[in-house]
């Protein structure tokens, strides 16, 4: 009972408190955005919002990836945060053209200063990243308490500084740079964070070089389809059914992802160093990796879903306490906007499967022809159907991860491997 109680204390307790207070700003977030901005800034504030994870999913994925597999391991963790950081400024060099891309992309629907919304573009991709990754170390080592902190300070200041710059500049620039403010105060938390919890080295500990796979163009362009499936749904409805529509699709997806999201945070927080943990060289070994994977997917999916059916059903009275009258007509998208949300995050436990057992140049096909899908199914739906079509087909995503993620990372699982044949061997 002691150990139960231990455990719920140092590990779920702050976890559950990061997503409490999470949804606490999330919901202060969405009357202040609904009351204060509107409709058609939201909505090109919602394209703004995809790209400043060009970082975070595509330019940086490798080196994110690397510290979450390598840090509770190492026995050289200062040395190991030096050479992520010195790597992670290496590669803004390909953050800079991307950020300077996408600012000329949200300049031609919204006229600003391309310049400036570019720095700010690349400011605020590039702390995000960096932020995650000195996060992503935390949550290695199971620094639950100090990992609430970070979470915190990143739910607070994103809550508020947007639209309170907003308010102060009266246009949108005033929303991109309240969010890179935000993504300052966020990298610069998580670095004095991570740096305070890092164990001495050892006399004869060497930190791990980066491997060409973390380091090179195989995450970055499997990570691309990731970071298109966080935005392709906001550029779908900008593009097809206008600006405006689109700025209640970002509230409805803010409401929406409440529970997908705070649920994939708990169950990768609490499962994730438990599933790298595990052993996984014979086939019964990957046979149980498997069947924990499953389960806890299932689980996931269950309450993601029941999470979004209730936000659904109790938005209506969520208008005018909490959600302004304008922004009615976004009641319409919770719905599949929860669904297409947690579908991605259904596809990640998959994901994690073959990270887990060491697979991880499977995780390209495995992702890639997932991610295919789901993009063309979206475009095909909208561009033939209509806005109706586009959100039946958001409900049924949530099935995609189950009929082909799966399927497919079970089979890489259990391909024949040296490392399974050295072992029979033996």
């Amino acid at each position: 009972m002691s150990s139960l109680l231990a455990r719920t204390r140092d590990r779920l307790l702050p976890i559950v408190l990061s997503q409490a207070i999470g949804l606490l700003c999330g919901l202060i977030g969405v009357r202040l955005v609904s009351h204060w901005i509107p409709p058609a800034t939201l909505g090109s504030y919602g394209v703004f919002l995809t790209f400043t994870t060009l970082g975070l999913w595509v330019v940086h994925a490798g080196l994110i990836k690397f510290i979450t597999r390598h840090w509770a391991s190492s026995t050289d963790q200062a040395a190991l945060l030096r050479t992520c950081v010195h790597s992670w400024t290496k590669k803004l060099l390909w953050l800079a053209p991307a950020a300077l891309a996408a600012a000329c992309i949200i300049e031609r629907e919204n006229p600003l200063n391309t310049s400036a919304l570019s720095v700010t573009l690349f400011l605020s991709s590039a702390l995000i990243a960096l932020g995650v990754i000195a996060q992503s170390a935390l949550q290695a080592a199971r620094r639950y308490w100090t990992d609430l902190t970070v979470s915190a300070t990143g739910s607070l200041t994103r809550t508020f500084l947007p639209p309170l710059l907003f308010l102060a500049f009266d246009n949108a620039l005033g929303l991109y740079l309240g969010f890179c403010l935000h993504a300052l105060l966020f990298a610069l938390t998580a670095l004095w964070m991570v740096r305070g919890s890092i164990h001495p080295a050892t006399a004869s500990s060497t930190a791990p070089a980066i491997t060409p796979i973390y380091d090179g163009a195989f995450f970055a362009i499997l990570s691309l389809t990731g970071w298109m499936l966080m935005g392709i749904n906001r550029w779908i409805v900008a593009g097809f059914f206008g600006e405006t529509t689109a700025g209640f699709f970002t509230l409805a997806g803010n409401l929406a992802q409440i529970a997908p999201a705070m649920l994939g945070a708990v169950f990768m927080q609490y499962f994730q160093p438990g599933l790298f943990a595990s052993p996984h060289t014979t086939v019964s070994e990957r046979r149980a990796l498997a069947r924990r994977v499953d389960l806890t997917a299932l689980a996931y999916t269950v309450l993601a879903l029941a999470g979004v059916a209730a936000v659904h059903v109790l938005t209506p009275w969520l208008i005018g306490p909490l959600i302004d009258e304008r922004y009615r007509p976004a009641l319409g998208y919770i719905a599949g906007a929860g669904c297409f949300g947690a579908a991605v995050i259904i596809g990640q436990f998959f994901h994690t499967l073959l990270l887990a057992a060491h697979r991880e140049r499977a995780c390209g096909p495995v992702d890639l022809i997932a991610a295919a899908i789901l993009i063309l199914g979206g475009l095909a739906s909208a561009l033939l159907g209509g806005e109706p079509w586009f959100l039946r087909w958001l409900m049924l995503t949530p099935l995609l991860p189950w009929l082909l993620n799966r399927p497919l990372a079970h089979r890489h699982l259990f391909r024949a491997s040296p490392e399974i044949a050295d072992h029979q061997r033996s």
